[in-house]
């Protein structure tokens, strides 16, 4: 309810529209009790056959009226809504786009998705159809008014239902906050659950997950299930004691109505009508007592969207570093995650073309600290300085022009090989894809398919071999001619003619002069190596440095 209260004081100017085109909508609606009470009154008592007629032909006018502003007001209603749930929806997927790692990957992957898709399921429970049964509650009062006129004891009597019903629509919405805040949990785990399907196919099936995730998925479900029963009894609840209330009302106005008219304080043309116009006033608020749930979910769901943005949404740095050649200083550097310390005090300072292979055991921290240099991550503590400004300052898209990066395990969007490589550089031209595409090896296997550069990748490009999928993205990395390149195992996983490529590109990016750090245990990537850190758990240990271009710094100094 104050969710849709807050959209109409967002939109003032559509609001008042909307609030007049129900003013006008409800006062013809009064047509119809009036009808009644004429018809009674005058036509049946005196058998006039052109009253009936008059009355019969206004009555069908109004109605037609009210009909034409009760969808004015819908239309009125849905440009209220439908702006503030485009902006929340978009907002929120541009940040799951573009926020830190470290804060993303703090939320599960069913948390993910029910925020993602928690304005989408919001907007229909917080739609038109709901706003505009919003609109109509002020005018409950103006019914009671015309019964009011008519008869006080009845409106009296109506009011008291009013209040009533108020009360079991209240107290419905609070009954529901902790149910539909468990099952949002559990259907977060829902989420989860899928998604692992899909994400580990095979593990599923080779290794034995079926039984783990089922179990986990009747449970679940199951919890999900009950919670969900509780919720549906409780609103078939509340819709039922809207419709008792309605019931009860109109037993309640006939039966005191028939005494008014007994005692002749009322005619019978009247009561009839009363007990119209109270119906009209009760409606709108038994209309409201079953959408409870869906209001209250929805406002949970709006209500976590928008903490996410509010958590999410920090300054992103704007600087640019003209004329930056390469140059690259980790000073105090420190990876934490929780329970584990990768590196707490890593100085490593690098002049423009200078090359830094990392190794070392798994888990360390060596594909880690590329992502730190790329920008896709926060370190613990400590800086990395572009010629003397901290990372955090610049501006993400113009770094990540400055940076080729290669991940251990690259992934791709579901589209083309040409749609792929062209999102990494929008102005490649046809020339430069065909070059990197040649420099990866991959120029034989492009020309064989009949698809060329238009073939589909799916499921992250997993439809490409292993090795096929890591020639891709250094040919995706390579379209980003920057000073500095980041290879995450460049050799790995590929045949001969894949590794013979990957040395070539590496002697040439270091005639060209750029800035190389590359992620490795290739004999013969590490004997080439200026400058060699090994990662053992840890601080970081040099096991070779070369001459000035790579400087190491032992552990706790500025370089």
């Amino acid at each position: 309810m104050r969710e849709l209260i807050a959209r109409m004081a967002g939109n003032p100017s559509a609001t008042a529209y909307l609030l007049v085109a129900s003013l006008l909508a409800n006062l013809l609606g009064l047509a119809s009790s009036l009808y009644v009470i004429l018809v009674l009154n005058r036509y049946v008592s005196y058998g006039v056959t052109a009253t009936l007629i008059s009355l019969t032909s206004g009555v069908v006018i109004v109605i037609l009226a009210e009909a034409l502003f009760r969808r004015l007001r819908l239309r009125l209603a849905t440009e209220i809504v439908g702006s503030s749930d485009e902006r929340l929806a978009t907002g929120v997927y541009g940040l799951f786009l573009t926020m830190p790692m470290t804060m993303l990957e703090q939320r599960s992957p069913g948390e993910r998705v029910a925020l993602a898709r928690g304005v989408e399921r919001a907007e229909r429970a917080l739609g038109a159809p709901n706003l505009a049964a919003l609109a109509d509650l002020p005018f409950s009062l103006l019914f009671l008014v015309a019964l009011a006129l008519l008869s006080p004891p009845l409106a009296g009597i109506a009011t008291g239902f009013c209040l009533a019903s108020l009360v079991v629509a209240w107290n419905g919405q609070r009954r529901l906050v902790g149910p539909i805040r468990t099952l949002t949990g559990w259907d977060e785990r829902i989420d989860a659950l899928v998604s692992a399907t899909l994400v580990a196919a095979d593990t599923v099936r080779q290794f034995g997950g079926a039984s783990l995730l089922l179990e986990r998925w009747r449970v679940a479900t199951a919890q999900a299930r009950s919670i969900r029963g509780t919720l549906a009894l409780s609103q078939a609840d509340s819709a039922q004691w809207g419709q008792t209330l309605q019931a009860l009302m109109g037993v309640t106005v006939i039966c005191v109505g028939a005494v008014l008219v007994v005692q002749g304080q009322l005619d019978v043309g009247a009561l009839i009508g009363a007990n119209l116009i109270a119906a009209r006033a009760l409606a709108p608020l038994t209309r409201l007592i079953p959408l409870g749930e869906a209001l209250k979910s929805a406002e949970q769901s709006l209500a976590g969207a928008r903490r996410f943005a509010e958590t999410g949404a920090r300054p992103e740095g704007r600087k640019h570093v003209p004329g930056w050649s390469g140059r690259l200083v980790l000073r105090d550097l420190g990876l934490a995650f929780p329970g584990i310390q990768l590196f707490s005090r890593l100085n490593v300072a690098l002049e423009p073309g200078g090359v830094l292979v990392i190794t070392g055991r798994n888990g360390t921290g060596k594909s880690s600290l590329l992502r730190l240099i790329a920008g896709l991550t926060d370190p613990s503590h400590g800086q990395i300085l572009v010629d003397g400004v901290d990372l955090r300052q610049i501006a993400p898209d113009w770094w990540r022009r400055q940076v080729a990066y290669l991940p251990q395990d690259p992934l791709f969007l579901d589209g083309s090989v040409r749609e792929n490589l062209l999102a990494a550089q929008p102005d490649a031209t046809e020339a430069e894809l065909e070059r990197c595409l040649a420099a990866a090896g991959l120029r034989s296997f492009i020309d064989r398919h009949p698809a060329g550069l238009d073939q589909h990748l799916a499921g992250g490009g997993t439809n490409l071999a292993p090795g096929l999928r890591r020639r891709l993205g250094l040919a995706r990395a390579m379209l980003i001619n920057g000073p500095l390149v980041l290879l995450d195992e460049p050799s790995e996983g590929l045949d001969r003619e894949g590794v013979e490529a990957v040395y070539t590109l590496l002697m040439e990016m270091a005639r060209q002069g750029r800035t190389l750090i590359v992620v490795s245990h290739d004999p013969v990537i590490l004997r080439g190596a200026r400058l060699v850190l090994r990662f053992d758990g840890g601080e970081p240990e040099v096991i070779r440095a070369g001459p000035a271009q790579a400087v190491v710094a032992p552990s706790g100094e500025t370089p």
